[in-house]
């Protein structure tokens, strides 16, 4: 009998023998057998905890079970000690068998031999069926560490009723646009407000309260035709298309009046509910708004940032990954789950019940996901986005922590009035030289 470690969240991961008679045996890869089924490998993942990603574990079991004799039991950790714990393992050289990887934590860990090679382990993964920048990151020295099975690129979401009554024509190509778009948008939202209605602005992101503020910053960025590194691994986010990229962010709650005036401050929840409550008719989102909005099909539409001046349609996505550990001896059974996880309809199914896109193109015409008008979307949106994330350096910890202090100052100075010309130019220009020193 196997019995579910604690913090698997509910599932009945037994598997049962013929009886008294059943003697189990152990394998070469220490896995309980009974005589009356096939062998099933047991196999202990670590993940990231989420309702969503347990159910889906505990329903695809029996399925493992029957077609490839392998089954996972699972314990969750927190992201605020994760770190430390996947740290603390890798260190012993001993934990589970197959884990979740952060992107941005990969690179020191792959210096530290925590993964194993997917290649050297024996996966197959179809790197020509999966989109390039989340199998990129999995990458990392020449070691291709983690499969990544859900990824989260942010689309332009409008609300498509609020937009057509306000006579906007869908999502703005270019900033320039935005920009108009917010005038004719103000004019239409004063009118309303004369009325009676709540006064509503076309556009709104987190700001210095956020905690991935970095993010939204770095899709100005490259928007801009910006660059975070160059080619040598240096902070580069002081040249003149990135102060530009800064300080059109800080405007748009100020000068370009884009944006709410509170919008500058506001933490993820409160755009959120800004959003929710459409105080606001577009914001920067992943997939996973779609969970908070009655009838998001219906009502909202999925569309491609904007351009900045010097550069393309950006954004920033998450990614995390499953990868294998080397102390594992169930190196066969890692391998079919990896491969598994491969598997279009599979694949459809984790990203639906996570509230993320697929990373497996094929999985955008499985049954799960193929009439939901909002996935298709965003798959239309992935062909025309320069789709990018947090580069994958040793370091990156120091970098983002002196990125984020010089956006939150700038959003921060913007607000309370006290912001002058030279201003973000002299504190990109701290931040990286504090990067630099991280790196």
């Amino acid at each position: 009998m196997v019995t579910a470690l604690a913090g698997c969240g509910g599932g009945d991961t037994t598997t049962e023998g013929g009886g008294n008679d059943s003697a189990s045996t152990e394998t070469d890869e220490g896995t309980t057998t009974g005589t009356m089924s096939q062998n099933v490998t047991t196999l202990s993942l670590r993940m990231f905890a989420n309702t969503a990603k347990e159910k889906f574990i505990d329903d695809h079991n029996p399925k493992m079970r029957d077609e490839l004799g392998i089954e996972v039991e699972y314990e969750t950790m927190g992201w605020g000690n994760a770190k430390k714990v996947q740290n603390n393992s890798i260190t012993s050289g001993s934990g589970p068998d197959i884990e979740e990887i952060a992107s941005t934590w990969m690179p020191k860990q792959v210096n530290s031999n925590g993964w194993m090679d997917m290649s050297e382990a024996g996966v197959d993964i179809p790197e020509n069926k999966i989109y390039d920048s989340p199998m990129e990151v999995g990458k990392f020295d020449g070691v291709t560490a983690g499969f990544p099975w859900f990824w989260g690129p942010r689309a332009h979401l409008y609300y498509d009723g609020m937009m057509e009554n306000a006579g906007i024509d869908g999502s703005p190509s270019t900033w320039d646009e935005m920009v108009q778009d917010a005038k004719t948008f103000n004019e239409w939202s004063k009118g309303q407000a004369s009325s009676g209605f709540r006064r509503k602005s076309l556009f709104g992101v987190p700001g210095a309260n956020n905690w991935a503020v970095t993010q939204y910053y770095m899709m100005f960025l490259w928007q801009n035709g910006g660059q975070m590194l160059n080619e040598n691994n240096e902070a580069v986010f002081n040249g003149d298309r990135a102060v530009e990229a800064m300080n059109f962010y800080k405007d748009l709650a100020g000068a370009n009046n884009i944006s709410p005036q509170a919008s500058i401050e506001w933490n993820g929840t409160a755009r959120n509910n800004a959003f929710i409550s459409e105080q606001i008719a577009s914001t920067w989102a992943g997939i996973t708004m779609k969970g908070n909005i009655d009838n998001a099909q219906d009502v909202l539409t999925a569309g491609t940032p904007p351009a900045g001046p010097n550069g393309d349609p950006s954004t920033f996505f998450g990614v995390n990954m499953i990868g294998i550990h080397p102390w594992t001896n169930k190196q066969r059974a890692a391998v079919k789950f990896v491969e598994y996880l491969t598997r279009a309809d599979v694949n459809a199914d984790l990203a639906k019940r996570r509230g993320f896109l697929p990373t497996v193109k094929e999985s955008f015409q499985a049954p799960a996901i193929q009439n939901n008008s909002l996935f298709q979307e965003f798959n239309s949106l992935l062909e025309e986005t320069n789709a990018k994330t947090a580069p994958q350096v040793v370091g990156w910890g120091g970098v983002a922590n002196s990125l984020k202090g010089a956006i939150v100052d700038i959003l921060t100075k913007e607000a309370t009035g006290n912001w002058s010309d030279g201003d973000t130019k002299q504190r990109l220009n701290a931040a990286v030289t504090q990067a630099n020193d991280a790196l």
